[in-house]
């Protein structure tokens, strides 16, 4: 789901007491202290701002769901590209010649009845053949000057298995993503979330770039771990055949293995 709470600590809203002006509350009520300029409260005023423009509105509405399931024929080294904008996803691999694809759509309604016109702006494309399978989610445009107004009440979670020895390209704008028992390559791109991936064999790895802009990095493959700007996390073997390249904006990665 959408992490306007890392929006929050980013901005740091929870620890503005520092500005020249120092804002010091009384009961309910916020003034500047005398004898500094009320120009002081304006980064104050201006993250306050952004964050009405940027975060999404709570709402009062229940959470309906609606479930989906898709089953593909691939080759065993395959490749899965996924495509979507909000929702978390787990994926595993499995000794099947066959991808199980299952699709959760998570709506914000008053109702039921409305909730079922939520379900029907959220469209799963899926494309495939023996080698390749294209899935991508297309949500409802939304205003560019209210990008995230809104955004928690649209989200699509996904939980896929494929064949372990298969290629795997992930795009995800906001949500949490879990990859396990994948020995082929891996291309992550996430905005904002955090990216949890298992490495079948160490040995086999051949090349690992994880980085993130804004988050932690940790890795048990040789014990790296780290948080703020541009955290990275790297392995090289030469006498491996696995990539795995992470990309995260807002959030972490971790990365282990089984041995």
């Amino acid at each position: 789901m959408p992490h306007a709470h890392f929006a929050r600590q980013l901005f740091g809203l929870e620890e503005v007491a520092s500005l020249k002006g120092e804002v010091m509350k009384e009961g309910s009520q916020t003034r500047v202290a005398r004898g500094d300029s009320p120009l002081a409260l304006y980064p104050l005023r201006f993250l306050c701002v952004l964050c009405g423009i940027l975060l999404p509105s709570v709402a009062r509405a229940d959470e309906f769901s609606q479930l989906s399931h898709y089953s593909v024929q691939m080759f065993p080294r395959g490749t899965v590209v996924l495509d979507t904008r909000v929702g978390d996803l787990t994926v595993e691999g499995w000794d099947q010649a066959s991808v199980e694809i299952e699709a959760e759509k998570v709506v914000h309604a008053a109702s039921e009845a409305k909730a079922r016109g939520l379900y029907r702006q959220i469209k799963i494309e899926l494309k495939d053949n023996e080698e390749e399978l294209r899935l991508r989610v297309i949500f409802p445009p939304r205003r560019p000057w209210r990008l995230f107004r809104g955004a928690t009440k649209l989200s699509v979670n996904f939980r896929l298995r494929m064949p372990a020895e298969a290629s795997l390209v992930v795009k995800c704008i906001d949500g949490d993503l879990r990859i396990r028992g994948i020995a082929g390559r891996q291309e992550v791109r996430v905005n904002y979330g955090n990216v949890e991936i298992n490495v079948p064999s160490v040995w086999r790895l051949r090349s690992l770039k994880a980085r993130t802009w804004l988050g932690y990095a940790q890795s048990d493959l040789h014990g790296e771990g780290s948080a703020g700007f541009g955290r990275t996390v790297s392995f090289w073997n030469p006498q491996g055949e696995q990539d795995i390249s992470v990309q995260v904006r807002f959030g972490g990665v971790y990365i282990y293995g089984n041995n």
